[in-house]
């Protein structure tokens, strides 16, 4: 995953761009919609091998995703006659087969271009994408030398992609935003975190993105960094996970009470899990050393099981690698170029409404609107300012 880091960096040197142009324009921004047209890039270029440049345009295939997981809001709707509106069915239905022509259509470019290649003896790039892989694998069980993929195959292939596009940019997107608040919040963490960056990448940050590329082990070398991701996802979990129960499967409880999950879903709330004053110390406090300091340690955490945003065992999240991979460049990148300040007053004093303002202590709380996972409330209103 490492040999992917010189893509990650490019695309994160747009979105630095980006940030600069907010700081320019010294305007109330909502950044949610910068880190998910971040994250899309970038799977974009990891699993297909596609520059959809949708930071900086609109691009056919993202476009369509997040059109799809918009349609799909009614599906939380209490009130009955939204939820019995046709027009949103209609609407997924749409972008879905759109979404499905465009991948088609990309799944036998790239099948075409590696055939060209085989012929011609050309080698591929060593830091392959997703889609790569698999086409090596499907060359290699199916012999025949056909012009067109198998049907059967294109299908399977299309819908582990979209998968794959849909889990990979939403949550890690919600994360980004969560480091940057809780890094504002905090800082202490963020001097840490940003002395750490100068002791690795020297104290220019305007190189760390060249050094990132020409050695891509030095990312192995942020640990704090690390601790701090690590520390907001146990805080602001994006997504849980559930699982279909059978009759040979009985949950106890810490009382000894059995349950029995035959004919049931279970949903693992990671939320309250991560923030169970049973298994971390100061639970509700950021406090990225937890994930430094040895077994024995009072903030160690005791229970590895507790500890679960990527979910644990054989169906844990393929993509955690990748995910935490690009939280690492994205704060190498942008955390001593800019400081990013919450405006959720200045927000509130736009768009007044009575009812909650913060959850847990936090005004940034998180918000399911939509079929993707966990988002900071309204899009995570802030303003940029360039550090000198």
């Amino acid at each position: 995953m490492l040999e992917q880091t010189p893509k990650i960096v490019e695309h994160v040197e747009i979105f630095v761009e980006k940030m600069r142009d907010h700081a320019k324009a010294n305007k109330m921004f909502q950044l949610e919609e910068d880190t998910l047209r971040l994250t899309l890039d970038i799977i974009g270029v990891i699993a297909l091998d596609l520059r959809f440049d949708y930071q900086r345009r609109d691009s056919p295939i993202p476009k369509s995703l997040r059109a799809m997981i918009e349609c799909t809001t009614f599906n939380l709707e209490l009130n009955p006659f939204k939820r019995l509106n046709p027009i949103p069915s209609l609407l997924l239905a749409y972008h879905d087969r759109k979404l499905q022509k465009h991948i088609d259509v990309e799944l036998q470019k790239c099948f075409a271009q590696r055939k060209a290649n085989m012929a011609s003896g050309e080698a591929g790039s060593r830091a392959r994408s997703i889609i790569s892989l698999a086409l090596d694998a499907y060359t290699t069980e199916n012999k025949r030398e056909t012009e067109t993929l198998d049907p059967a195959f294109k299908h399977q292939a299309a819908t582990q992609l979209r998968l794959f596009m849909f889990a990979g940019h939403d949550t890690t997107s919600s994360t980004m935003i969560y480091a940057y608040d809780l890094l504002a919040h905090n800082p202490t963490c963020l001097a840490r975190l940003r002395a750490e960056h100068d002791a690795v990448l020297g104290p220019d940050p305007s190189a760390a993105g060249s050094l990132l590329s020409a050695s891509p082990v030095l990312i192995n070398q942020l640990t704090y960094t690390t601790a701090c991701i690590k520390e907001t996802l146990r805080l602001f979990p994006p997504a849980g996970s559930t699982r279909v129960g059978n009759a040979g499967t009985t949950l106890t409880d810490e009382d000894g009470h059995r349950y029995p999950t035959a004919n049931t879903t279970i949903h693992n709330l990671s939320f309250a899990l991560h923030r169970n004053a049973r298994f971390f110390t100061s639970p509700a406090a950021f406090l990225p050393d937890r994930w430094l300091v040895a077994a024995g340690h009072p903030l160690h955490p005791p229970a590895r099981a507790a500890y679960r945003p990527f979910e644990l065992g054989p169906r844990n999240c393929i993509g955690q690698t990748l995910a935490l991979l690009e939280l690492k460049v994205v704060l190498a990148l942008t955390a001593r170029r800019f400081d990013v300040v919450p405006a959720y007053a200045e927000w509130d004093a736009l768009h007044p409404r009575a009812g909650v303002t913060t959850a847990f202590g936090h005004r940034a709380y998180g918000v399911s609107d939509s079929a993707g996972g966990s988002h900071a409330v309204s899009k995570y209103p802030c303003r940029v300012r360039v550090r000198e």
